[in-house]
């Protein structure tokens, strides 16, 4: 069941490095292609942040062994965020755009390597079968809900 989990959020993972891989090689004259292929890493980004942290992390930030690991985890989505609202509100032609992206791309992989080493053996740990049930049935319903929060976000602008 765990492993179950682990793999749906490492997939989630190897999408946004992959759509970060996209953004990188992405000439600087593409300005189009470069504000649809962030929109498209913001609609898998906030959905799975919001995913951990209403389904994920409040069941291990509940235990001694995990609290800090989660903790931290918790800020580098919070961080993430402001970097993700920065660049959403830059045009895309800006001179720091890129150098912005790399920074925020670095972050994301520094987040993703905590996560998949440290997080997913404190869960393994303290996360019984039955709870990491609840767990996945939480994180698929709130990635769900902010996915469409996000979506009519961006009809309505």
């Amino acid at each position: 069941m765990h492993e179950d989990f682990f793999n749906m959020i490492r997939k989630d993972h190897q999408e946004l490095k992959e759509m970060f891989s996209q953004l990188e090689k992405m000439p600087d004259s593409e300005y189009a292609r470069r504000e649809e292929t962030f929109n498209k890493l913001k609609m898998e980004l906030v959905p799975h942040m919001r995913g951990e942290e209403k389904a994920f992390y409040p069941v291990l930030r509940q235990n001694q062994q995990s609290k800090m690991d989660v903790m931290e985890a918790m800020e580098e989505h919070h961080i993430a965020e402001v970097s993700m609202m920065e660049l959403d509100r830059m045009s895309k032609q800006e001179e720091f755009w890129a150098p912005k992206l790399m920074v925020f791309k670095e972050l994301i992989n520094h987040h993703i390597k905590e996560e998949e080493d440290k997080v997913f053996k404190d869960a393994e740990k303290v996360i019984s079968h039955d709870q990491m049930q609840e767990i996945i049935r939480g994180f698929q319903e709130e990635k769900e809900k902010s996915r469409n929060k996000v979506t009519a976000a961006r009809s309505s602008s």
